[in-house]
């Protein structure tokens, strides 16, 4: 038999990588190879942002393709394929709101290489937050964000107001955001339209496939976008409830090592 799939996309935090942000590297290499061989392209579709993700994967960056920051940049062998900012002005006015009605949080704004925290969140909480960023720097004003293209906001705020975050502001902004419970206490926003699938499509379309040819593995809010996508969908046994609704399987947990469990399985089918 042959796979039946020519792509794999992998959300990272709680779902390619283990509780301690770390993965096998030795069967990475292996699994890599093998689908290499078959012509099959092993994508990341994480919020994290590129300059993150390539130091998470190292030498093996430029043998993988990457939808980042939820789909804002589109990654290909190592170079830019796309890419969708938002407004600036825009930005501004949900960090003004958002901060106003739910009060003071941990939060992050991204631009290409580097994002960005407010010097009056706690240090330590700054310094956690900065290892997703890959790239931080702090500033004392959100007015003072340099003039660079923003590709996306995480406030660290419970999930649970997400929806109501992009209701609020859409509904006297003409629909400019999206935004996602990517964990228990995080919410990305991005400008509208921008998804994981919506990103995997766009990025999937420049090689010739569409979701028919993907399996998709993801646990969190924003991986439902790209669970429905894709033609065969796993949730991580350790996902949220509402995410396994959208899956049409259920994977191991990622403590389980679930993906590269799954994935290994049909390789071994595939003699």
């Amino acid at each position: 038999m042959t796979l039946p799939f020519k792509a794999v996309a992998v959300d990272m935090d709680g779902t390619f990588l283990d509780d301690r942000k770390q993965f096998d590297h030795e069967q990475f290499d292996q699994l890599l190879t093998e689908f290499e061989k078959r012509g099959v392209h092993f994508i990341v579709a994480s919020d994290r942002p590129y300059v993150r993700l390539k130091q998470d994967f190292k030498s093996f960056a430029n043998r993988m393709d990457f939808v980042t920051l939820n789909g804002s940049r589109l990654i290909i062998k190592g170079k830019d394929a796309a890419s969708y900012p938002m407004n600036r002005q825009d930005v501004l006015e949900l960090l003004d709101e958002v901060l106003a009605k739910y009060g003071k949080m941990a939060t992050m704004v991204f631009q290409k290489d580097i994002a960005y925290l407010h010097s009056e969140i706690d240090k330590d909480e700054r310094d956690f937050l900065a290892y997703f960023a890959g790239n931080s720097d702090v500033i004392d004003d959100w007015d003072d964000l340099p003039e660079d293209d923003i590709y996306q906001i995480t406030f660290g705020m419970d999930s649970k107001h997400a929806a109501d975050v992009e209701e609020a502001f859409n509904k006297n902004h003409d629909n400019k955001i999206s935004a996602f419970a990517s964990a228990t206490f995080a919410i990305d926003v991005n400008v509208k339209g921008v998804s994981k699938g919506s990103g995997l499509e766009r990025l999937l379309a420049k090689m010739g496939m569409t979701g028919n040819d993907l399996i998709a593995f993801g646990d969190g809010g924003n991986d439902i976008p790209m669970l429905d996508f894709a033609k065969y969908s796993y949730a991580m046994a350790n996902g949220m409830d509402n995410v396994k609704k959208h899956a049409k399987f259920i994977a191991p947990a990622n403590t389980e090592n679930g993906v590269f469990r799954v994935l290994q399985k049909y390789l071994d089918e595939d003699k």
